[in-house]
């Protein structure tokens, strides 16, 4: 069975990459569990040995954010000294929500809110999390409420934000649905699913 290592800036990044290779790979399983790198910082540092891993060891896909940033210029600035063909390094435009946004019935369903409220194009949001504490903190649910936004400041993630959304993202995102939604998702799945060749 073919294996592969995900990588991601943060926990919700790494579940949707998880994700990914179930909804791309078929029958392939992870390496061991995935790296989170805990902040674009701390990622981009690190990329040559993921490189490097990929080139020697198993496969490995990388999950960050554009956060407003060109993703062509990203991706040429953090590969400047060259990649592989087997390290997938995808980003999320403009974050890893807009790509959870784009299963609008499931996460609607999930935060507890009505499906119109949800835009119909995220990759497009200037801020989709943002979107996802704004959607939360309307929620009819008391527990998205309060664990998903901070109850102190609603413009910032309550402690349970992570938890909440990488739960979400095991158990009810669908990947073949999103990618309809958007591109940048699309593009990660097709490029994902092009380590089975």
């Amino acid at each position: 069975m073919s294996q592969v290592l995900v990588v991601g800036e943060d926990a919700l990044c790494c579940a949707v990459g998880e994700k990914l290779v179930d909804a791309a790979l078929p029958g392939w399983s992870l390496a061991r569990e995935s790296v989170n790198t805990r902040g674009i910082t701390k990622l981009v540092p690190r990329l040559p040995d993921f490189i490097q891993q990929a080139r020697h060891v198993q496969p490995v896909i990388c999950i960050a954010d554009t956060d407003r940033s060109c993703p062509v210029n990203l991706i040429a600035n953090w590969m400047a000294q060259g990649g592989d063909e087997r390290f997938v390094l995808r980003l999320a435009v403009k974050e890893a929500e807009s790509w959870l946004l784009s299963d609008p019935e499931s996460f609607s369903s999930f935060l507890n809110v009505p499906v119109v409220k949800l835009p119909k194009r995220p990759d497009e949001e200037p801020d989709p999390k943002q979107v996802v504490l704004n959607l939360a903190s309307n929620s009819k649910s008391r527990q998205i409420r309060t664990e998903v936004v901070s109850t102190i400041d609603k413009s910032r993630p309550g402690p349970g934000y992570n938890l909440h959304l990488c739960h979400f993202v095991k158990a009810k995102w669908r990947v073949s649905e999103a990618r309809t939604r958007s591109p940048s998702l699309n593009r990660a799945v097709n490029r994902v699913a092009m380590l089975e060749a």
